[in-house]
């Protein structure tokens, strides 16, 4: 395998923001291998939701570029890179809350060709358990951890190579927070590459591969996920970055 081909995302002086002249992400190097799964953390106002979302296509990348297995995505569409490998759950309005669960996954299905879809729904209720319990209830009824698990299921129907998600933890109890990490490890275990956008620093480093930290827009430091739990530099950069922002 060559260098090129075991990276699955990757990012090159990337900058991007919703005002050309005041972007919010300030040139960003990034890059997953193939198989990890990466946490990217930082105090609030970061950057963090914006820059996966410039991945995702929701925000305008200004310049630099964005790298999907080595391939050109940084202008693909936001609707045409699931058909590229990758997959975004928003924080929010990342299900259809009016419509069953079997409804929101065969409504993410129709991406598929029509032999593939009952299948792969099969799959994903076998994958998800508690969303095969109750496939007639409408989504709006589940709890949190739920809402996130169907959201993580539609993202999946296609097998991306990449799948990225923004504050999944957003919300929810300590307990549900764990089940719903527990899930994404699993999922990344069966070979997914995951990368998280976390506030829940401890929650997010005990699944992590690798955390990457982002302040004001720049990575300022990153590392093992191991490591990084009890570096204190960590902690300077969320403290100091809160500092500066009470003093200003």
């Amino acid at each position: 395998m060559t260098v090129a081909a075991s990276i699955a995302l990757s990012t090159q002086n990337l900058v991007a923001g919703y005002e050309r002249d005041l972007p919010i992400v300030r040139g960003v190097d990034f890059s997953v291998a193939t198989g990890e799964l990466v946490v990217v953390l930082g105090p609030n106002g970061a950057g963090k939701s914006t820059f996966v979302k410039a991945i995702a296509g929701l925000v305008p990348i200004h310049s630099g570029t964005a790298l999907l297995v080595g391939n050109d995505i940084t202008h693909v569409p936001a609707h045409e890179k699931i058909r590229h490998g990758l997959a975004f759950v928003p924080q929010t309005e990342n299900i259809f809350s009016t419509l069953t669960i079997e409804d929101n996954l065969r409504l993410a299905a129709d991406i598929l060709p029509k032999e593939r879809r009952a299948r792969r729904i099969a799959d994903l209720y076998a994958t998800f358990p508690d969303l095969a319990a109750r496939p007639s209830l409408r989504a709006g009824q589940l709890s949190g951890g739920q809402r996130q698990m169907l959201a993580v299921a539609r993202a999946l129907i296609v097998e991306p190579s990449v799948l990225i998600l923004d504050e999944p933890s957003a919300g929810l109890s300590p307990k549900i927070v764990a089940e719903v990490f527990s899930r994404l490890k699993a999922i990344n275990r069966a070979g997914v590459t995951v990368v998280l956008v976390e506030q829940n620093v401890k929650a997010a480093l005990a699944i992590a591969d690798r955390a990457v930290i982002l302040v004001e827009g720049l990575v300022r430091h990153e590392g093992p996920a191991a490591t990084l739990a009890d570096d204190p530099i960590v902690a300077e950069l969320y403290l100091g970055a809160r500092h500066e922002r009470r003093a200003s």
